[in-house]
């Protein structure tokens, strides 16, 4: 018996002596996500602030307001655990899915908190602008050593406390931020540079590239030195 398929209350393929066909357009239209990406304010998030001190392991939060809050919402903010999301919506509160965890010191009023909608899909335009395009864990002492890392492809030793980060792929712009640390030392009392790559103890700062930049790490008086660990992050 010739019959019908349909999704989403959408009959997008038919049936007829044991032989399915399917309508591609009719199928296009009934998986769209036209309407399930999220908008630039969606994913900035809706954010408010604790309205009065909160005790450890608490559910119900009071807000300065509940304004575009949803049930079903991702939470974000001290004390709460990844992946709580909002239970209910009160006139002036929410119910969480898990209890506040802040080592029971509690949550003072007035502390940020923001709220993400759970059923939308991100479109990478919107959120280009803040994604890590490179990062690496390495180990300068001795023969450099690289822990972990994403699009960073090898790191030049250029002599103590002088490395290269060079890119796997290049990046798009030179114009890219870069966060930046390492472990301590004991007489530490600067840190780490971006620098010209020079050995000198008093090397200017030179523009990063699209495929990679120096940095320096300093102790006190110039000295420089190779930390036992260090971090950088790049962000465009």
């Amino acid at each position: 018996m010739a019959g019908e398929i349909q999704l989403n209350s959408t009959s997008f393929a038919s049936e007829s002596g044991g032989t399915i066909t399917i309508n591609n357009a009719t199928l296009a239209s009934a998986v769209s996500l036209s309407n399930h990406f999220a908008s630039t304010s969606e994913v900035q998030g809706t954010r408010t602030t604790f309205s009065g001190s909160h005790s450890d392991t608490a559910t119900t939060i009071n807000l300065a307001s509940v304004s575009g809050i949803s049930a079903g919402d991702y939470v974000v903010g001290e004390g709460i655990a990844p992946g709580t999301t909002v239970s209910s919506v009160g006139a002036s509160s929410v119910v969480i899915s898990a209890g506040l965890d802040t080592d029971s010191v509690g949550i003072a009023g007035g502390e940020p908190i923001s709220f993400y909608k759970a059923d939308k899909v991100l479109s990478p335009g919107l959120v280009a602008g803040g994604l890590c395009r490179a990062w690496v864990n390495f180990n300068g002492t001795g023969t450099v050593a690289i822990r972990s890392s994403f699009n960073v492809a090898s790191i030049t030793d250029g002599g103590t406390g002088i490395f290269r980060i060079n890119f796997a792929t290049d990046l798009a712009s030179s114009d890219y931020s870069i966060a930046q640390g390492q472990h301590s030392y004991s007489s530490c009392t600067r840190g780490l540079f971006m620098s010209s790559g020079s050995t000198s103890d008093d090397a200017d700062i030179a523009d990063p590239t699209v495929s990679g930049f120096w940095v320096k790490v300093e102790a006190g008086s110039n000295s420089k030195y190779d930390p036992s660990g260090a971090c950088i992050s790049v962000f465009l």
